[in-house]
C-alpha cells in the first residue's frame, strides 16, 4: 500500500504530464486510506484544490441513480422486471409498442433502446424530470427493448422520473435522503450549495500550448441530472460510496443495500458484449464490470464540462480507487493513475479488448448500404470504388457537447469500412490504417437480408 506522499507525488506528475488544471485521488484498502490533490480548483482565480473540494461526478452519478433505484426495489416500491409504464403512465415513446416493453431492469443495464445522448436543454425546476417525459414522445426506441445493449442517458433519466413518481420526491431529494445524507457524503446536487463551498470548475485545454481555460457554464441540461449533470461531491464522498458497495452498509454499521441487490448490480447481463464499450468485458445494473467471476472488478468513468472522473470497487479485495480531474485532459489522467495502481497493487490488468480487428473478409456489400438514424444523429453507409465507407453526422446537441468537452465530433467524412468477420456481421473503422480503429457492428437482417440495426458506439436504426 502506497503512502499519500507517494500518491501525491504521482498525481501532480501525471497532471503535469497532461496539463491537467486540478485533481484529487484516493485509495481506499482493507481500513486505510491513501488521499491526495494538486492543482487549482479554478485557473482564473488559482483557488487550490483541497482535500473537500467538490468536482462533478459526471455519469459516475449513473451509479448513485441504480442504488437508489435498487433500495427501492429492497423497499418493495419498484420491480425490476416490471414495465416501466406500470409505475409511470407518463412515459412513450413515439413507437408505443417498444414503449410498453421497457422495464425498470433495461433501464439499469442499458439495454431499452432509448436515446443515448439526447439533451434538449430544458429550463432547471423541481419538475424538469416531468417536462422530458413529454419530450420523450416524439422520439424513437433504437431496436427491440431488452436484447443490446446501448448506452442511455436518456434511459437513467427516465429511472430518475420513476423514483420521484415512487417517493412523492423531487430526485434531488430522494437521492439526498436515501444515499447522501445516509452515507454522510460531503456531496450536492444544489447550485446554491455549491457556491458556498470548495468547488472546482472545469476546463478545456489547448492541445498545442497546455494552456487551461474554464468552461464557458458550470452545468447544464438539468433533465441529465440522473445521468450525471448535477451531481459534485469530494473525493472522499466517491470513497465512502464505494466502500458501501463492498457490503452495502453505512458507516455506522446501517444496512443500505441488501446482500442480493449488491449481487445483481454485479451480475453481468449480456452474453454478447462485442464492440460495445471497450474498457469493459460487460454490464450490470448500473456497474461497468472490467473482470468478471468470482473476484470481480467493478467500474464507472464520468465526464461533464471540461471534468472528468473515474471510480473502481474490487468489492472481494475490499478496495476503492478513486479519481476527480476538472480539465478535459482529465481522462488520460485517470487512465494512466488508475491502470499504474491496480496492476501494482492488486495485480489487476485492463481487460482485452473487446474488439480486436483482424484481416479482411470479402462480403456483399450491398446489403449493408443505407442511412441508419437515432437522436444521436445519422450514419451513412455507400459504396464507393467497390469498397464500403460509413459516414457519422452527429445531432447539434452533441456536437455542442463535444465542443464543450474541448473535443470535436468526428463526424463529416466518409471512412473505410472494412468487413473483419462475415458470419457475425463485425467491421472495423479505420479513419487513417493507425490501428486506431472503431468496432462496427450490424444486426437484424430483415427479410431481403439487409441488417436493419448498426452500433458504431451507439445504436443506429435502418430506414425505409
Amino acid at each position: 500500500m502506497m503512502t499519500s506522499k507517494e500518491l501525491a507525488h504521482r498525481l501532480s506528475e501525471l497532471a503535469g504530464e497532461f496539463s491537467v488544471a486540478g485533481a484529487s485521488a484516493a485509495l481506499w484498502h482493507e481500513g486505510t486510506l491513501v488521499r491526495a490533490e494538486t492543482g487549482t480548483a479554478n485557473a482564473a482565480t488559482g483557488a487550490p484544490v483541497l482535500p473537500h473540494t467538490l468536482f462533478a461526478a459526471g455519469s459516475v452519478t449513473k451509479v448513485f441513480t441504480a442504488s437508489l433505484a435498487m433500495v427501492l426495489v429492497d423497499e418493495g416500491l419498484i420491480e425490476l422486471d416490471a414495465p416501466v409504464r406500470a409505475r409511470l403512465p407518463e412515459f412513450g415513446l413515439a413507437n408505443a409498442d417498444r414503449s410498453d416493453a421497457v422495464t425498470v431492469r433495461m433501464l439499469l443495464n442499458h439495454s431499452s433502446g432509448l436515446p443515448g445522448d439526447y439533451m434538449p436543454d430544458l429550463a432547471p425546476g423541481d419538475d424538469v424530470l416531468e417536462r422530458l417525459m413529454r419530450e420523450l414522445h416524439a422520439l424513437p426506441v433504437t431496436g427491440v427493448p431488452g436484447e443490446r445493449w446501448s448506452y442511455s442517458n436518456m434511459g437513467m433519466s427516465t429511472l430518475g422520473r420513476l423514483i420521484e413518481v415512487v417517493t412523492g420526491q423531487s430526485y434531488d431529494a430522494a437521492l439526498a435522503a436515501r444515499i447522501l445524507r445516509p452515507l454522510g457524503l460531503n456531496a450536492t446536487a444544489d447550485a446554491e450549495e455549491l457556491l458556498l463551498r470548495s468547488t472546482a470548475v472545469g476546463h478545456t485545454v489547448d492541445p498545442a500550448t497546455g494552456r487551461a481555460s474554464r468552461v464557458p457554464r458550470l452545468r447544464a441540461w438539468p433533465e441529465n441530472g440522473p445521468a450525471g449533470s448535477r451531481l459534485w461531491l469530494d473525493i472522499d464522498a466517491l470513497i465512502d460510496f464505494g466502500r458501501m458497495h463492498i457490503d452495502g452498509t453505512t458507516p455506522d454499521g446501517r444496512r443500505l443495500l441488501s446482500p442480493q441487490a449488491l449481487r445483481l448490480m454485479r451480475e453481468p447481463q449480456f452474453d454478447d458484449f462485442w464492440g460495445c464499450f471497450p474498457m469493459y468485458v460487460n454490464y450490470g445494473l448500473g456497474w461497468a464490470i472490467v473482470r468478471e467471476g468470482d473476484d470481480p472488478v467493478l467500474a464507472h468513468a464520468g465526464a461533464n464540462f471540461g471534468m472528468h472522473s473515474n471510480l473502481y470497487v474490487l468489492p472481494e479485495r475490499r478496495a476503492v480507487l478513486a479519481v476527480l480531474t476538472n480539465s478535459t485532459t482529465g481522462s488520460m489522467l485517470y487512465s494512466a493513475l488508475c491502470e499504474s495502481l491496480l496492476r501494482e497493487c492488486f495485480d489487476v490488468q485492463s481487460p482485452n479488448p473487446s474488439f480486436a480487428p483482424g484481416p479482411a473478409v470479402e462480403v456483399d456489400g450491398e446489403r449493408f448500404t443505407g442511412v441508419y438514424r437515432s437522436p444521436n444523429g445519422e450514419v451513412s453507409v455507400e459504396q464507393r470504388e467497390g469498397r464500403l465507407h460509413l459516414r457519422m453526422t452527429p445531432s447539434p446537441e452533441l456536437v455542442e457537447w463535444e465542443r464543450l468537452m474541448g473535443g470535436t465530433s468526428g463526424g463529416g467524412r466518409a471512412l473505410p469500412l472494412v468487413c473483419t468477420d462475415a458470419e457475425r456481421h463485425l467491421f472495423s473503422l479505420d479513419p487513417d490504417g493507425s490501428g486506431a480503429a472503431r468496432p462496427v457492428r450490424f444486426y437484424d437482417p430483415d427479410a431481403d437480408g439487409r441488417p436493419t440495426l448498426v452500433r458504431v458506439g451507439t445504436l443506429y436504426e435502418r430506414t425505409p
